[in-house]
């Protein structure tokens, strides 16, 4: 039975009163959880949920595949809950409000494919101090974020360079100009995606790329960049979509133009109206992702993290080109994928 304060000396209440505020602040400083979160594994030991926010840069179909490994990381995990935020016009605004509700909401970590990292520092600064932060697809290196999981994008810009190159000495091509589409050139995965293809495909003699044809996500912009590309430069050899949704948009344009000698074209990405081309023959090839790892391994980075485990600050997700001698291979695993 506890005393009353009045009956104890008050050298013994003064140090009962010390020892109770110090065990107090001792308990604020676990639940507060830095971004390694390793007082947080303590916390669900008894069977508690961690909770997630995953935050996509837009609202196309390649992130339907990433949404499966979330949902995949949580049958995995059991101790796992995640919040899928999908801004619809890839604004950095609608990302900022996500991130502020995210912040008061009760979530314990986010992963995000940032818009405009520059633009968001300040937010992820705020964001980073509350709980661990993982930026997925597209990198903020500037960012206090714990671990970045997605493609080598430097990488990925060489090799769709290299397939271009491979693609036009194939069709016996030695010069004409190539014309490059995407939704933002801010965005750190479209900035550098641009290096890899200017260190590869720009080195060629007799090709030009031209500058980048900007869409800023919307689909009919896309496409009409794309039409008038192809009435604007008679000698445009080579299409290329930055994007996962400018593969379907430049097949469509190029599909449906009058033009009697068309354009190769090599893009990004596994949409289903990509990957009918390529079996066609129109799309020479695609450098495709792997966003159903960017969801499932961005979650049990995050889960890793608040356990106080060691996580590697770049988690490579991988790579494929995908033409017509392995689409029917891929398109097959895919949709097995996504069952």
């Amino acid at each position: 039975m506890r005393l009353p304060v009045s009956n104890l000396p008050l050298r013994s209440a003064a140090c009962a009163l010390a020892f109770a505020l110090a065990l107090t602040g001792a308990a604020c400083k676990k639940n507060e959880g830095g971004a390694s979160g390793g007082t947080g594994a303590e916390m669900k030991a008894g069977g508690g949920t961690f909770r997630f926010a995953f935050v996509t840069n837009n609202s196309t179909d390649f992130w339907n595949i990433g949404e499966k490994g979330l949902r995949k990381a949580e049958r995995d995990f059991p101790n796992v809950k995640v919040s899928m935020f999908r801004p619809l016009k890839g604004e950095v605004a609608d990302q900022q409000r996500f991130l502020e509700d995210i912040m008061v909401q009760g979530f314990e970590g986010v992963a995000i494919s940032p818009i405009n990292p520059d633009a968001m520092t300040g937010i992820f600064e705020r964001v980073a101090a509350k709980m661990p932060l993982v930026t997925t697809d597209s990198d903020a290196p500037k960012s206090p974020r714990k671990v970045y999981v997605g493609t080598n994008n430097v990488e990925a810009g060489k090799t769709a360079g290299e397939t271009a190159i491979a693609a036009l000495k194939a069709a016996k091509i030695d010069k004409g100009k190539v014309a490059l589409f995407v939704g933002r050139i801010d965005m750190q995965n479209a900035i550098e995606r641009k290096k890899g293809i200017d260190e590869t495909l720009g080195k060629m003699p007799g090709i030009e790329i031209l500058p980048v044809f900007l869409d800023h996500t919307d689909r009919a912009l896309a496409k009409k960049n794309v039409e008038d590309a192809l009435a604007r430069y008679p000698d445009l050899v080579l299409v290329m979509g930055i994007w996962s949704y400018n593969g379907p948009c430049a097949a469509d344009a190029v599909r449906t133009s009058s033009r009697a000698k068309k354009p190769l074209l090599v893009v990004f990405d596994e949409e289903e109206e990509t990957l009918k081309s390529v079996q066609d023959g129109l799309i020479s090839a695609t450098i495709v992702q792997k966003p159903f790892e960017f969801g499932y391994q961005s979650i049990k980075a995050l889960k890793e993290i608040k356990e106080g485990k060691t996580v590697p600050t770049f988690i490579d997700t991988g790579i494929l080109v995908v033409n017509k001698d392995n689409v029917d291979k891929f398109w097959s695993e895919l949709r097995e994928l996504k069952k």
